[in-house]
């Protein structure tokens, strides 16, 4: 048996993810994505339905079914106001056991395709989906007394992990997009070419295996921004490589397990030998904020040498 899932209709269930996470201030305070197994299959998973509020999350869930959610809540700490994310695997009390055994070996796989959130929740009842305990399992996991925030109650907030300028509310907004700050660094501005090359690498329907993306003006104090696609293999992409500049790459591979040929996709993380001191110092603050955007990826690879990306390095990665 497979332990492994494919996404179908990919870019569909990508994008609705990418608008989750980049919401703005004006958005929902509680927004969801709901993803489930497509016509029952264990080793497909696709988009299932995109909703406001974890009431609303809590009426779409199945007693006799397996689903998964990516929530997104406030959090207010002190005068600011941080965007968490919570996982929620939900396992309906009505999934019959040799389901629930066919279903909890792809799990990993699962969540390898999702991005990383603050918290994760695994339940059977829609008595754990409330404000109250998500709350309570968001202070858990931060270590704050923090409560989690109806949106009627945000005006004149400072969002934390969007961009430091007042929240606009009308039209004229900026394209360069922010989403929630990393546990693990700073945010950094982006643009949409960005976003769009990433569910390009991603996209089923497209060619593109790789993705190269760069700081504009090779300043890491500037947003990020496309450098080039391709469709080639690792080798190709190899070409982008400067010894003195900090580059990220998604590459779309594949494997065989058991006959079947799964997509896999590998994080690459280029650091040139030459790239000074200063800029490695600011690059390693970027690093939560980056990992998020390129979540979902099967395998990292850290480079500072063009020996250390190869063919052969990358199957071996992907394939233990």
């Amino acid at each position: 048996m497979s332990t492994s899932v494919t996404l179908k209709d990919s870019a569909e269930l990508l994008h609705a993810i990418a608008r989750l996470r980049t919401a703005d201030g004006n958005s929902a305070a509680e927004a969801y994505v709901l993803i489930h197994h497509d016509e029952g299959n264990p080793n497909v998973i696709s988009l299932e339905h995109e909703g406001e509020g974890i009431e609303d999350l809590a009426s779409q869930l199945h007693e006799a079914e397996v689903q998964y959610a990516i929530l997104r809540v406030r959090e207010q700490l002190d005068i600011t106001v941080a965007v968490k994310f919570v996982y929620i695997h939900w396992i309906g009390d009505k999934v019959p056991f040799t389901k629930k055994g066919r279903f909890g070996v792809v799990h990993g796989s699962v969540k390898e395709n999702l991005p990383t959130c603050h918290a994760d929740l695994e339940t059977s009842s829609v008595d754990d989906i409330t404000a109250e305990n998500i709350n309570r399992l968001i202070n858990e996991t931060s270590g704050t007394k923090s409560k989690v925030i109806d949106g009627n109650n945000t005006e004149g907030r400072h969002m934390r992990g969007f961009t430091s300028v007042p929240l606009s509310k009308g039209p004229g907004k900026s394209k360069a997009n922010l989403v929630p700050v990393s546990a693990g660094g700073a945010a950094v501005k982006h643009g949409e070419d960005v976003t769009e090359a990433i569910l390009d690498v991603r996209s089923d329907d497209s060619a593109t295996t790789w993705a190269c993306i760069g700081y504009e003006d090779d300043d890491v104090k500037k947003p990020l921004k496309c450098v080039s696609k391709g469709d080639g293999n690792v080798d190709e992409l190899k070409h982008c490589l400067a010894d003195d500049k900090p580059f990220y790459f998604l590459y779309r591979t594949t494997d065989t397990i058991d006959g079947h040929v799964t997509v896999k996709f590998v994080y690459i993380i280029w650091v040139g030998e030459q790239v000074k001191p200063l800029a490695k110092a600011k690059l390693s603050t970027h690093k939560g904020y980056v990992q998020e955007l390129f979540s979902g990826c099967h395998v990292s690879i850290f480079a500072t040498s063009r020996s250390e990306i190869s063919r052969t390095i990358v199957t071996d990665k992907v394939c233990v």
